[in-house]
């Protein structure tokens, strides 16, 4: 087909939803069971989206723009639904993007845009759609290089002023709240709507330098304020790059940045466009070939993705519940759409030690994340698999027929048949040695979780 073919064929495709039940949409809070199995839910239907769904770059997508736009709190419902709003929005442009992320229930109950009303502001949400969402702090070049003063330091984007025009300009949003006794009064799955009265402030707003009219509606002053967030130049670079490091590099060189940076802008935040320009740049295009060596190629691999390309590998088609808990999806560590905070799982600009190349994704690669990986033979050995459809008798049949079989196999499935000498060498040695009385599951169990977890494998490129 070709990779432009099937990103075009991707693009079509309608994304999937969360369809949370009812039993997840509202349930009593406090007692001890309805919570309980409503909290399961979410990561269980996420692996089973994951794993299934046929729009993957969607998916995809919709990670890396939660990694710098995420919600971290509330009821059950609440993520699930933000979910829901960037699958719907993430292959648009950045203004329906940014429209709909503003006027989501889920982030207003994060970033307390509902709490913001005329006389009684709260600046947290329109500081963090710039700081986070759009122009970021300080001012850029297209190709993601800092704007400095005649002493060197970088040029801060907005002021105090800005986040209190902002402020002003998003006044007057409420939940469209229900009237249910439960969890879901804030109506999480619907987008806000503006409160009756005077609440929403009229008076000129001038932000980033450009000027928002006196005597605007509530929806004619949130418009102005999302075009003047996507039209400014910082916007472009600073979107393309979290976009590009989540997609294919954590370094992308300013070239590519401004490459896509153009793209960005030339197509006012086409977001289809700009994702299969990051796709298809000679940049990323480059390690098509596993054979090239660049040391700043590509980006580690988080927990979520080893977890779910492992799974894929093995031929799971749904959900792996753990085998200590059956009600519950395996994890590998990292809770899907649950960051830490507003600003995501990780820093974009954390660098590796002793290397300092950029690499965000290594803040989450601590011991226990490892053993998560090589906990896998003991999980393969339980239920979970099987009930998920994996073909793990594939891998048994492999190791029964020879160690030879088994590692080509596991040279296919994870490494694109490019397994390096020394690990094919290793897994071999280990094949005829510590292994070799061992049941035929169990080779498969421990060979996965050690490949997992190997520095090889960790890396995308």
């Amino acid at each position: 087909m070709g990779m432009s073919a099937w990103i075009d064929q991707q693009l079509l495709q309608p994304p999937s939803l969360s369809n949370a039940p009812d039993y997840v949409i509202d349930y009593t809070p406090d007692d001890g069971v309805t919570a309980v199995r409503a909290g399961e839910w979410w990561p269980t239907r996420f692996m089973a989206i994951s794993l299934s769904g046929t729009d993957q770059l969607r998916q995809r997508v919709s990670w890396a723009l939660y990694n710098y736009i995420p919600v971290n709190t509330g009821y059950a419902y609440l993520i699930p639904a933000f979910f829901d709003v960037l699958q719907q929005n993430g292959l648009s442009n950045y203004t329906q993007l940014l429209n709909a992320v503003t006027l989501s229930d889920s982030m207003a109950d994060f970033l307390n845009l509902n709490q913001n009303v005329a006389g009684s502001p709260n600046e947290n949400y329109a500081r963090e759609v710039m700081q986070v969402f759009s122009v970021g702090m300080n001012m850029l070049n297209p190709d993601g290089s800092y704007q400095t003063d005649s002493s060197g330091n970088p040029l801060p984007t907005y002021t105090q002023t800005d986040v209190i025009n902002a402020t002003k300009a998003l006044s007057g949003w409420q939940n469209p709240y229900l009237k249910t006794p439960r969890t879901n009064t804030a109506n999480y799955g619907a987008s806000m709507v503006p409160r009756s009265g005077n609440n929403h402030d009229t008076t000129q707003k001038v932000v980033l330098g450009k000027t928002i009219p006196a005597g605007q509606t509530i929806q004619q002053d949130l418009a102005s304020f999302i075009n003047i967030l996507v039209t400014h130049p910082n916007t472009a670079p600073f979107v393309s790059r979290r976009l590009i490091q989540s997609l294919v590099t954590s370094t992308p060189s300013p070239a590519y940045l401004s490459r896509i940076s153009a793209v960005f802008t030339s197509t006012q935040g086409d977001m289809s466009k700009v994702i299969k320009a990051i796709l298809l740049d000679p940049e990323a295009r480059a390690g098509d070939d596993p054979g090239n060596k660049s040391a700043v190629a590509g980006k580690i691999k988080e927990p979520i993705l080893i977890q779910n390309e492992a799974l894929r590998a093995l031929g799971c088609v749904t959900t792996v519940y753990s085998r200590n808990n059956p009600t519950q999806a395996l994890s590998f560590g990292q809770s899907p759409y649950n960051a830490p905070n507003v600003f995501g799982y990780y820093s974009p600009d954390y660098k590796a030690p002793v290397s300092l190349f950029n690499a965000p994704e290594e803040t989450l690669l601590t011991i226990n994340s490892l053993q998560n990986f090589n906990n896998l033979d003991y999980q393969i050995n339980g239920t979970g698999f099987a009930n998920a459809g994996c073909q793990i008798s594939t891998f048994t049949d492999a190791a029964t027929t020879s160690d030879a079989a088994l590692v080509e196999l596991l040279n296919q499935r994870f490494f694109r048949g490019a397994m390096p000498a020394n690990l094919r060498l290793g897994v071999s040695t280990l094949l005829a040695g510590n292994l070799s009385s061992k049941p035929a599951l169990d080779k498969v169990g421990y060979l996965v979780g050690m490949l997992l977890s190997s520095p090889i494998y960790g890396v995308v490129k």
